[in-house]
C-alpha cells in the first residue's frame, strides 16, 4: 500500500471516531445476486444495500421499514437485498422468523410476508410460540401451506440461513442491522441514516 493511501485510510477511521459513526471499509465478497427473491429495487441502481438482519431485533425491523419508504421515494437510484443473521442467543424467535422468511421466499413471497411480519414483530416477539401467528400471516398473503411445512424443516432452508450467518461473520458482523452500502460496512441504524445522506442529500 502505498504512503498517501495509508495516510488516507488513517484520516477516514478518525474522521469516523470524532463523528461516532460505525462505518468500516468492508472486505471484498459481499455479493449482489440480480434474481434474489429477497430483493426489491433496481439492479443497475447506484446505491446497493446488503443488509444483515435478525427479524425479531427492534433495530433491524425500524431499518427494514425506513428503507421501503426510501426505497418508494428512489426506486431508480436504490437496490436493497436482504441476508439472515438470527441472534439466536439475544432473541428465542430469531431462527423461526428466519426460517419462514426463507421459506416465503422459496414462494416469491417475501417481501408480502415481511410487510406483515415487520410491522407486527413487538406483538409476536412476546409469544412463547409465534408459529400460529407466522401460519396466519402465510395463509394471509397466499403460500402454499403443504410446501411451507416441509421448507420449514427442510435441511436446505437451515443451510441457507446458517451459511449466510457464516458469511457474514466471516466479513466482520457481530451485531445487527448491519449494512453494506456500496461494498462499505455501516452498523445500525444511526449509521445507515447518515450515510444515505450522503448519496440522497434530500432525504
Amino acid at each position: 500500500m502505498k504512503k498517501w493511501q495509508l495516510a488516507l485510510g488513517v484520516i477516514v477511521v478518525l474522521i469516523g471516531l470524532a463523528l461516532g459513526t460505525k462505518i468500516y471499509l468492508a472486505p471484498k465478497g459481499v455479493k449482489i445476486n440480480p434474481q434474489e427473491a429477497r430483493a426489491e429495487g433496481n439492479p443497475n441502481a447506484r446505491v446497493k444495500i446488503v443488509e444483515f438482519v435478525d427479524f425479531q431485533c427492534p433495530a433491524c425491523a425500524w431499518g427494514l421499514e425506513y428503507l421501503k419508504i426510501f426505497l418508494a421515494r428512489h426506486p431508480q437510484d436504490l437496490y436493497i437485498q436482504v441476508r439472515y443473521f438470527p441472534l439466536t442467543s439475544l432473541h428465542h424467535h430469531a431462527l423461526i422468523s428466519a426460517l419462514y422468511s426463507e421459506c416465503a421466499a422459496r414462494q416469491g413471497k417475501f417481501w408480502a410476508l415481511d410487510n406483515l411480519m415487520i410491522p407486527q414483530q413487538a406483538q409476536w416477539a412476546q409469544l412463547i410460540n409465534p408459529q400460529p401467528v407466522f401460519d396466519a400471516m402465510a395463509r394471509q398473503v397466499g403460500m402454499d401451506m403443504n410446501r411451507l411445512s416441509a421448507c420449514l424443516t427442510s435441511n436446505s432452508a437451515h443451510k441457507v440461513i446458517n451459511d449466510e450467518k457464516s458469511m457474514g461473520q466471516s466479513l466482520g458482523i457481530t451485531s445487527t442491522p448491519t449494512y453494506f452500502i456500496n461494498n462499505k460496512m455501516v452498523v445500525g441504524t444511526k449509521s445507515l441514516q447518515e450515510e444515505l445522506k450522503k448519496y440522497f442529500p434530500g432525504g
